[in-house]
């Protein structure tokens, strides 16, 4: 006799296709690891964050991520470090660095903006840095007011409903999954 769990095996799915599986490998790792040196973590967070960077993009990334680590940089201190590193503003993938390394801060990404009416601008790269700093930190406000609402509330019971394995997540990544699934 078969049994099944309509439950377990959806949220099973749902985890899957999600990805909390491999984001739970990569929060749980990346405090323990010198990020810098390990191929494995790296493999997985450029596959779960879709980092298809040059191997010397990368290799500057990963030393500043641990050095962020460490250090208890600011997504301003990273999208600065990372710019002089790579010649390259790189908003998106400091917001992942930092909200890895904290996982209270928010994720930028082209669907958090495109939900929240917010657009990079500026000519040279020194505006667009001051730029993405501003908009980052909009973000940051955006969730501390949203996070106050019966909405939100509902949102996260209903997430923890839906996948009871993960209610150890925290508020803003909820939120964040939540976001990012608004396409």
């Amino acid at each position: 006799m078969i049994h099944l769990s309509a439950g377990k095996i959806l949220e099973y799915q749902l985890t899957k296709s999600m990805r909390l599986d491999l984001y739970e490998e990569i929060l749980t790792v990346a405090p323990m690891t010198d990020v810098s040196q390990n191929q494995e973590f790296q493999k997985k967070f450029n596959a779960f964050y879709r980092i298809r960077r040059n191997a010397e993009w990368r290799k500057d990334y990963y030393e500043l991520f641990e050095l962020a680590k460490k250090g208890h940089y600011s997504f301003d201190d990273v999208i600065s470090l990372l710019y002089v590193r790579t010649g390259n503003i790189e908003a998106s993938f400091s917001s992942k660095m930092i909200a890895t390394i904290d996982p209270e801060k928010p994720i930028w990404d082209q669907y958090v903006l495109q939900n929240l009416g917010l657009e990079l601008k500026g000519k040279t790269p020194r505006e667009k840095i001051d730029n993405a700093v501003e908009i980052y930190h909009r973000i940051e406000n955006w969730y501390a007011e949203y996070l106050k609402t019966e909405e939100a509330h509902r949102n996260i019971v209903e997430f923890d409903q839906w996948l009871p394995s993960y209610t150890w997540l925290t508020d803003v990544k909820k939120i964040d999954y939540l976001l990012w699934g608004m396409r």
